[in-house]
């Protein structure tokens, strides 16, 4: 009795499974993390804007946390209800990332000084 043939498709079975449960988190991860994120009117991208182009464009941070160890700083941002809330990472003076919460931030803006 041959078990090759089952012991092949079992394991077709479970791979295609994987892919498909891992292909929608690696989408998501990808839009937080990579896309453009609109700050007004203007649009912050990683890898294109810097420090200063981001004040420019999105004013001061509710918050900044200047990393450790050259793990980069972090800025958060929550702008209010209807705006963008997440954080940007920073290295050296590169956006390197956003990372979305999710959330289009509380219903009132904090300020810099409510932690």
């Amino acid at each position: 009795m041959n078990k090759r043939p089952a012991v092949l498709a079992f394991v077709l079975v479970l791979t295609m499974v994987t892919v498909l449960m891992t292909v929608p988190a690696l989408a998501q991860m990808g839009q937080s993390v990579m896309s453009p994120v609109r700050c007004g009117t203007k649009l912050i991208k990683v890898g294109q804007d810097t420090k200063q182009s981001v004040l420019a464009k999105c004013g001061e941070p509710t918050s900044r946390n200047p990393g450790s160890q050259g793990g980069g700083e972090s800025w958060f941002y929550d702008r209010g209800s209807g705006k963008f809330s997440g954080t940007l990472r920073f290295t050296g003076n590169k956006l390197t990332a956003i990372q979305k919460s999710g959330q289009y931030g509380s219903s009132q803006p904090r300020s810099s000084q409510d932690k």
